[in-house]
């Protein structure tokens, strides 16, 4: 009997295994989400996902770029084609709304691993740089981001896959091949400015971020882990790093209740510039003490995010004015954004009519 029994164990084994592998095989040619290859064996095309982090490595994989850009939403609005006609490139903007460095350094070793990569730009946010070195969110799919089909199963035999393949196969006559995927993350033109009153309420209530996960040492320790990493790894890509500008009032509901926090934050950007300084493959645009921006509501559309244009200023910016070029001028430049923070009232504040670039919408 015993025999017996080991075979049908084996013959049950074997089955369920060639089950697994017809499967996954199935998913990884239909290729649902568009991970692995932009042809399939029918329809179908990029579709938003509103969590980014899970359509992100598939827009990586299979567009063509050389120039990428890195960071939180803060970033978002970077639009390719001005990005293609600043810097004569071909460019892909991957921010990923709230992901820290870890997971923005997954999305450039991926980008490095699918294409020949030129030029990066990296959002140096305090938050991304907050907490252990290797944070992710809960939400990360760790494994579509190493070119590894080997840990794919959870996509390849997925359910959720197996309804979208079955869906998309009974919808071909609704797939639009005119999806454009540089859209897909954009905000914002339409919304109405904020004001000095709206801002004010926004920010009420708003407490300070935890101070033992927003010291020097926790964000030099995830700086060094994730982006000075790849500046070291990859000594032929130039980075341009950048600090996106917040309006005042955001870093002042910090100063009002732990100015250690700030302090901090101002000691990480010279700390930060030390270290990139000695690799001649970087650069540093830093945009916070730009009071033009920052103290004026009108630009902003919530107590974090500016408007398109601001962006296009940006980049426009960083496109044809020289980066911040040694330590005494960021020194320099820190202690204004410091008198900033130390010296500011509401009534600084002002309410500037939209741009033409941004009331046409």
């Amino acid at each position: 009997m015993e025999p017996i029994y080991k075979k049908f164990v084996l013959k049950f084994f074997i089955v369920f295994a060639a089950a697994l592998v017809l499967i996954a095989g199935f998913v990884y040619m239909s290729d649902p989400y568009v991970y692995y290859h932009k042809g399939g064996i029918y329809k179908r095309t990029f579709t938003k996902n509103f969590n980014m982090r899970y359509q992100i490595p598939g827009m990586i994989r299979n567009l063509e770029f050389e120039t990428i850009f890195v960071g939180t939403s803060m970033g978002h609005n970077f639009k390719e084609e001005k990005i293609d006609e600043s810097y004569n490139t071909k460019s892909y903007n991957a921010t990923i709304s709230g992901s820290s460095a870890r997971e923005q350094r997954k999305a450039v070793e991926l980008a490095m691993k699918s294409h020949k990569i030129k030029h990066v730009f990296w959002e140096i946010n305090y938050d991304s740089l907050a907490g252990e070195p290797d944070r992710i969110d809960a939400t990360f799919p760790e494994f579509l981001y190493d070119r590894n089909i080997a840990n794919d199963l959870p996509y390849l035999l997925s359910y959720d896959a197996i309804k979208k393949i079955d869906y998309q196969m009974k919808n071909q006559d609704l797939v639009n091949p005119n999806a454009d995927p540089y859209t897909f993350y954009k905000f914002g033109e339409k919304r109405s400015p904020l004001t000095v009153e709206k801002l004010k309420k926004e920010l009420e209530g708003v407490e300070p971020p935890p101070p033992e996960a927003h010291k020097l040492e926790v964000y030099m320790n995830s700086f060094k882990a994730n982006m000075l990493k790849m500046v070291e790894d990859n000594p032929d890509t130039k980075f341009t790093f950048f600090y996106a500008p917040y309006p005042i009032a955001r870093h002042m509901s910090i100063q009002f209740k732990k100015p250690e926090i700030n302090e901090d934050r101002l000691q990480t950007k010279l700390e930060v510039f030390k270290e990139l300084r000695n690799h001649k493959n970087t650069e540093v645009y830093d945009f916070q003490d730009n009071a033009e921006i920052t103290f004026n509501v009108g630009n902003y559309m919530d107590r974090s995010h500016y408007f398109p244009y601001i962006n296009d200023q940006l980049l426009e910016e960083m496109a044809t004015t020289k980066p911040i070029q040694s330590e005494k001028e960021y020194k320099e430049k820190v202690a204004r954004f410091s008198a900033q923070l130390k010296n500011f009232s509401y009534d600084q504040l002002k309410e500037q009519p939209l741009t033409a670039s941004n009331s046409n919408n």
